[in-house]
């Protein structure tokens, strides 16, 4: 655009607010702004932009005086996003409360016309959008002003519905209930955006859509949840045909409280309860509170094809928020090894069998030992016994597998003890006791 045509534009632009002919004015405004964004001049480009941004606000107070308040409002939302574009928010803000303002005068337009759904869009949209700029207050105005006049929308079901959306919004925001603004949600995209689409309105949608948002992101970051963290506490090894405990401690690490806590063991037919029921119930956990439930349980052989085995179980562990959504998380793995009372004896056997091998060992190495140091074999075997009273230790808490373990190493090292002897040259000693007494 050369300097005489861009004169020649602002000329027109001139020309057209003198004569108020606002359709002109506003696009020469953003030609301007246009050819300002060409050529590199941001400076320009802005100013160009706020002048498009006032006129709309000039032209929507002539149509305001005109009585066309749903023409002013679509000229106020244009002067909105150029405002937003250009991030000046107050701006913006202060023309969407007043194209609000408007839509709530075109919804008692629409009540002369005895035109039902064209008002409760009006309605509706107008009060969500107090709500986008936080004008609770105005958004409570519209809907108490609708309910005087619910003559003229108590026999349209749609109309109805459509105002029952903000009253909805606004509920769901101030008790910060996800839930229902789901709903309401739902019901915005299904009912309230297609209206204005019908009503010539298209231009109000991303103001809804962005109001939806903004609230779903308060809740969001003002809700508090209850965060449940479990830990399960039993033995690994459990003896068939005796009872034991499954503990499950559960600690509230959220900052809600929890409620109608549920502890549910998913039925395994190698299980059996034997105090309390399978369900475990506690009335609430708050933040930083924990609780434990507990399980009697046995394993009877009848039910088992092989009595030592691994079993595994899980548990469903439910609860309440403060607004009554229910959340469900799984335990597991509870996991544990059955053993029977005949392995548990043969084990033993085992032990007091080393013990008198230990013995015999003993009195079999001690003649070398007199040659070698006695007081230093004798802490050899001091040893062994410490082990074998650890390996005792283990039977009696259940923890047979280790005490298999430990049998088995024991059992070497008798094996690699009693070889001493074998390796000793006793006759080296003896030459050499011989110099030491000449």
């Amino acid at each position: 655009m050369s300097k005489n045509n861009e004169r020649m534009l602002r000329e027109e632009l001139h020309a057209a607010v003198n004569e108020k002919d606002y359709t002109v004015a506003v696009e020469k405004a953003e030609q301007m702004a246009h050819h300002y964004e060409e050529i590199g001049d941001t400076e320009k480009a802005r100013e160009s932009w706020i002048e498009a941004a006032r006129l709309f606000l000039e032209w929507a107070k002539l149509q305001r005086e005109n009585r066309t308040h749903k023409n002013s409002a679509k000229s106020l939302v244009f002067a909105a996003d150029i405002f937003s574009k250009l991030g000046i928010d107050t701006e913006a803000a202060q023309a969407i409360d007043l194209a609000a303002q408007d839509l709530a005068l075109a919804g008692d337009e629409y009540i002369v016309w005895k035109q039902p759904v064209g008002a409760g869009v009006c309605y509706s949209a107008a009060a969500i959008l107090f709500v986008l700029v936080s004008q609770e207050d105005k958004a409570h105005q519209v809907i108490n002003q609708v309910r005087t006049r619910l003559d003229a929308l108590r026999h349209d079901s749609t109309a109805n519905s459509l105002m029952d959306l903000p009253v909805q919004l606004i509920h769901a925001k101030n008790n910060l209930d996800i839930r229902l603004l789901n709903n309401v949600k739902t019901m915005v995209y299904s009912s309230l955006i297609p209206a204005l689409t019908n009503s010539g309105l298209t231009e109000f949608t991303s103001y809804i859509e962005r109001t939806i948002l903004g609230v779903e992101n308060f809740i969001n970051a003002t809700q508090k949840y209850p965060v449940l963290e479990y830990e399960v506490k039993m033995q690994g090894e459990v003896k068939v045909d005796e009872a034991f405990d499954i503990e499950v401690f559960i600690k509230n690490t959220g900052e809600d409280t929890a409620y109608n806590i549920e502890l549910e063991m998913v039925p395994k037919k190698e299980v059996t309860i034997v105090r309390e029921f399978s369900k475990l119930k506690a009335n609430e956990i708050a933040p930083g509170a924990s609780v434990a439930l507990t399980w009697r349980c046995i394993v009877k052989a009848k039910d088992l094809i092989e009595e030592s085995k691994q079993i595994n179980i899980s548990a469903r562990l439910s609860f309440s928020d403060s607004k009554n959504l229910r959340q469900t998380l799984t335990v597991s793995p509870i996991a544990f090894s059955t053993l029977s009372t005949k392995e548990q004896d043969q084990i033993t056997l085992e032990l007091d069998i080393i013990k008198d091998n230990i013995l015999k060992t003993k009195e079999k190495v001690l003649p070398a030992a007199e040659k070698a140091g006695g007081k230093v074999i004798a802490k050899v075997f001091d040893i062994m016994n410490q082990l074998v009273d650890q390996t005792g230790g283990f039977i009696e808490a259940g923890a047979i597998q280790n005490a298999k373990s430990w049998n088995k190493l024991l059992q070497l090292q008798l094996e690699l003890i009693s070889t001493i002897p074998d390796q000793i040259d006793f006759s080296e000693e003896n030459d050499k006791e011989e110099k030491d007494d000449t």
